[in-house]
């Protein structure tokens, strides 16, 4: 399949990029197929005609390797396993080698070798020693967390007696004393009984 080397058209705040060309795809962003260089029983190459009269050869199949090692001494060796590709984690279940590819091969026992060639374009696998493998960042994530759930329950005991003498040292709290309001009853005022004027009438003088 066919891979176009374009830019990303997101942007880093993630938001689209929208351009004034006039197609979003060219020819000249156009690359070529991708060669799945797999391990097998015999060796195939692949010759492609490249720009400006070049040819390029790509390895389809691979058996042997050209690995280094710490006495800058080459030797061919054949590969046993791809132990991990950080290109895709899919590549190293399906066998597939590319640049950066962690192999297997066997050389005074068995022993990991990293790619430094690239099998696709010269059409051959150089290879140097290496002592350990590096991770996928992803996975050393995985490996933190994991490391982190898996502490010894001795920080949790400290804790937990410091919880508890701090509850004996803690004098224990008073309840507020609840207030009672006395409510007064008002009496009620009658009115007082005004005396009754006598009225007198006049006496009449004969």
């Amino acid at each position: 399949m066919v891979e176009w080397h374009m830019k990303s058209r997101r942007k880093t705040s993630g938001g689209i990029k929208r351009t004034d060309r006039r197609s979003t795809k060219k020819l000249a962003w156009k690359g070529g197929t991708f060669s799945e260089t797999r391990l097998a029983e015999k060796e195939h190459r692949v010759v492609s005609n490249g720009r400006g009269n070049s040819a390029k050869t790509q390895l389809r199949y691979a058996v042997n390797a050209n690995v280094t090692d710490s006495l800058n001494k080459t030797h061919k060796i054949k590969i046993l396993n791809i132990v991990q590709n950080d290109a895709n984690r899919q590549y190293a279940r399906r066998n597939i080698i590319t640049k950066g590819a962690v192999i297997e091969v066997e050389l005074n026992g068995k022993k990991h070798a990293k790619v430094t060639s690239r099998p696709g374009q010269q059409g051959i696998i150089n290879a140097v020693i290496i002592k350990t493998i590096e991770l996928i960042p992803k996975k050393k994530k995985f490996l933190k967390k994991a490391v982190s759930k898996t502490k010894p329950k001795k920080d949790s005991q400290k804790t937990e007696e410091k919880k508890t003498e701090t509850k004996s040292n803690e004098k224990p709290k008073e309840e507020p004393k609840k207030e009672v309001i006395k409510v007064e009853q008002k009496k009620e005022i009658k009115p007082e009984a005004k005396p009754v004027e006598q009225k007198t009438e006049p006496k009449l003088i004969s």
